[in-house]
């Protein structure tokens, strides 16, 4: 076969390409940038093993401040949630104790108070009397208004 063998369904692609490579321009040395020089890195003066271990160790006692700082405020967070929880108990039996007084003596005042009671009094003690059918008189008024005499008794039109 010639130079060039015929694949059939080959379509060159960029890396088979057949075009001709582009040529870059070339920089000739008058048109080049002159190079900056580059100026060293400073870097610190190397600290000594002893201000090391120092530093470490005031990280290390700060770590340990802050903890503990932390585990005595959670203890005591809890000493007052239980003095809290005993408070809330103590009273809580004060409540159920008023609850107890406050139903007993709604059914003493029950038993004291009673219409028959109330009656009895009134009849006894104050000289009252209950009102008979015949002492009542209904008058009706042209507006509707109803007013009730008892023992013959006229109201009073000023009240």
């Amino acid at each position: 076969m010639d130079d060039f063998d015929y694949v059939p369904g080959f379509i060159p692609g960029p890396s088979t390409s057949t075009a001709a490579p582009k040529i870059s321009e070339y920089d000739f040395p008058e048109q080049q940038e002159p190079k900056k020089r580059r100026e060293p890195v400073k870097r610190p003066a190397p600290v000594s093993p002893v201000i090391q271990k120092i530093k470490a160790i005031a990280v290390a006692a700060v770590v340990c401040a802050v903890l503990f700082t932390m585990l005595s405020s959670i203890i005591y967070l809890n000493k007052m949630i239980v003095q809290n929880k005993k408070t809330i108990s103590e009273l809580s039996g004060e409540i159920k104790q008023a609850q107890a007084e406050n139903i007993r003596l709604s059914a003493e005042l029950g038993t004291i108070i009673s219409a028959e009671k109330i009656r009895n009094y009134a009849v006894s003690e104050l000289g009252m009397q209950k009102a008979e059918r015949y002492q009542i008189y209904y008058f009706e008024d042209r507006d509707g208004d109803r007013v009730v005499i008892a023992d013959g008794k006229q109201p009073n039109i000023n009240t």
